[in-house]
Formats: structure tokens, sequence, C-alpha cells
């Protein structure tokens, strides 16, 4: 295991200890070896590697959501705000509104790395409300201001927590989308969280 691992690995443990719940690293990366399993959620796969590592590539994502926020789908916000519509009963226009809110990663990545041992570009855990202030009063510390985040019920996971974490450098904070509480795994008493590296390593170095 590389010191950069062993580093992360440290990251995610210090998380936890932090803030009483599990921590997963994800990488976009450049080039990417994908696993040989059947495609799954962006938000499914956060909670699956918390048992083991799990590569993804384009093909292996299912859902055009994630897709989209990595730049892989271009074009298809007006589709996906159609099937946002029906299934919440939002008019169109609001959706599309919604839908173009979600962050879009501008930098070329083939695929996607989730592990509790590798060097994260984002951090991720479903927490109680208890471990977000934890996280939250460590984000004062650090930052002596107040957290400004906005909270989505969209794409929750995949755009509004990992994706925007990258982009803002700063804590995310989601509830969850009804897809991610069905497939990845969120309890009706979580949230979802997510970490950009240099906050979270600043997080663990406050709380040594």
């Amino acid at each position: 295991m590389s010191d950069k691992q062993l580093e992360s690995n440290k990251i995610c443990k210090k998380l936890s200890q932090i803030s009483g719940s599990d921590w997963v690293a994800v990488k976009f990366e450049k080039e990417i070896i994908a696993n040989d399993i059947e495609p799954v959620r962006f938000c499914e796969a956060v909670y699956k590697s918390q048992n083991k590592p799990i590569s993804l590539s384009f093909s292996s994502i299912c859902c055009d959501g994630a897709k989209r926020c990595f730049g892989w789908l271009k074009d298809t916000d007006v589709k996906l705000a159609q099937r946002l519509s029906e299934k919440t009963g939002t008019s169109q226009d609001i959706a599309l509104k919604l839908i173009r809110s979600v962050p879009v990663l501008t930098e070329k990545f083939s695929g996607v790395s989730f592990s509790k041992d590798i060097d994260g570009d984002v951090y991720i855990t479903y927490a109680n409300s208890e471990s977000a202030m934890k996280l939250v009063r460590s984000w004062q510390t650090i930052t002596e201001c107040n957290l400004d985040t906005e909270i989505s019920g969209i794409m929750s996971v995949c755009g509004n927590v990992a994706v925007k974490s990258y982009i803002d450098q700063k804590i995310s904070i989601s509830f969850g989308c009804p897809d991610s509480r069905k497939y990845g795994g969120i309890t009706k008493e979580q949230l979802v969280i997510g970490l950009p590296h240099k906050i979270a390593s600043r997080i663990c170095a406050i709380n040594n």
C-alpha cells in the first residue's frame, strides 16, 4: 500500500472516529479498469464500497443522472426533467430548472473508484444529524465561518454531494432523493455528507 493510500486510510478511519459514521473515499479517475459487476447507481456503489472497493466506468453506471453530473452525457437535461416531472408531479419547467442547477464536472474522467483505502478526491458518508453537527462545528473551527450550502433532493449523492464538494471545495449536505434511498442504502435517519480531500484532511488534523 502506498503512502497516499495509508494517508487516505487514516483519513477515512479518523473521520469515522469524529462523526461516528462510515466513510468512503471517492476518486475521479483519468484512466480506469472497471470491476466486472452488474451496472449500478453511483449512490449504490458508495453504499456497497463500505465493504469492498468498487471501480465504475461509463458502462457500469446505470443512472443517467450520475452520467450527466460526470460530464459523460450531453444535452440530456430536458429528458431528465421529463422523468423528474413524471416521478414527482412537478412541472417540467421547474424540473428543468432544478436539473440545470446540479453541477457538472468539466474535467474529463473515464471512471470513478470507491474504497476506504484510496486517495480520495471526495469523502462521503451516510450519517445522522448528530454526526452532521460535529462536522459542521469542525468546519466552523477551520474556516471561522458558518456553513453556507444549498440543499437539493435530486441527484443527491452523485451531483449535489460528490461533484458539488469537488467543485466548491466545501462540505456538501443532502437529504437524499427517492432513488438514493431506495437503492443507495440510506436509512430514514441518515443524510448524505461530502467532504473534499483538503477539508477532510484539515478536519482530521484539528481533531487529533
